[in-house]
């Protein structure tokens, strides 16, 4: 009778935690920014706004999550599978919704001119993530790296892979609206935190009015221009207050990774989404 009940208050147990964990808040903040509060302005809840990002390898961390990218004969569609330590893919319902998305794809090309790209895959039933490739990265061959949430572990989970291509660069750069007039570091010694302030201008210096995107008023993401596969960062803006000026500014907090020339790209939207690029030095 005693090893009936307790099988059975087992059994409970496990069917209350599982039902527990499926009804953990899984949308804007809930995981990956599990440890700052979320912030509302006008309305809007932000994510992350007191977060510093750091830049990782996901390969150097061995992650337990293997990325496997194809992309179809003219390189205009992809799919990915995240393979798991028991060799199952990731699907849908296994991955937390976090800043509006469940998965966050940042492919950069490898050469020409390192255009990039942040891309969110539609799940499918069979395990696969499918998602269409932007013009001036088809043919290349591209670094691609992953983030989203396990469900089930609330834990932030990376991957990586190489992607190749047909081996044609494309070497266009997409136009941009907007503009960044300048990027200042607080400082720029590996290692040390570092706030990135980042001034915007409208089209022919027109001022600017940003609008929420993925639960932010901006991301940005930090590739290596010296290194192959050295790994990214992919930072939210803090709130200080310069967000909504004529000539908005965004600020970034990020440990800053090893000496170099890097590539910070900035996702906005002003109505519509827009790309631009600009320059960081990391010094010894």
């Amino acid at each position: 009778m005693t090893s009936r009940r307790q099988i059975l208050l087992i059994s409970l147990a496990a069917v209350a935690a599982f039902f527990g964990l499926r009804a953990l808040p899984d949308t804007q903040c809930a995981f990956l920014h599990a440890d700052h509060e979320p912030v509302i302005v006008g309305g809007v809840e932000f994510c992350g706004v007191n977060e510093e990002a750091n830049f990782y390898s996901p390969k150097a961390l061995r992650f337990p999550a293997e990325l496997k990218v194809t992309l179809s004969a003219d390189g205009s569609k992809g799919e990915l599978q995240v393979i798991k330590e028991d060799g199952h893919p990731y699907y849908a319902h296994e991955v937390a919704i976090s800043h509006t998305q469940k998965v966050h794809l940042h492919l950069r090309q490898v050469g020409g001119v390192r255009a990039y790209a942040h891309l969110h895959p539609v799940p499918g039933g069979d395990g696969f993530w499918r998602f269409e490739v932007p013009d001036a990265l088809r043919a290349s061959d591209l670094e691609a790296y992953v983030d989203f949430a396990d469900v089930r572990t609330s834990r932030v989970m990376l991957a990586q892979a190489e992607v190749k291509g047909s081996g044609a660069f494309n070497a266009f750069a997409v136009p941009s609206r907007n503009a960044i007039v300048s990027m200042e570091a607080s400082s720029t010694q590996a290692g040390t935190s570092s706030t990135l302030r980042v001034k915007l201008a409208g089209p022919e210096g027109k001022p600017l009015k940003l609008l929420p995107i993925m639960g932010a008023l901006g991301h940005a993401v930090i590739f290596s221009a010296d290194r192959r596969l050295a790994g990214y960062a992919h930072m939210h803006p803090t709130l200080e207050g310069g967000e909504y000026a004529p000539n908005p500014t965004l600020a970034f907090r990020l440990r800053l990774p090893p000496p170099g020339t890097y590539d910070v790209w900035l996702n906005l939207n002003d109505g519509r989404e827009e790309l631009l690029r600009t320059t960081l030095v990391v010094t010894p």
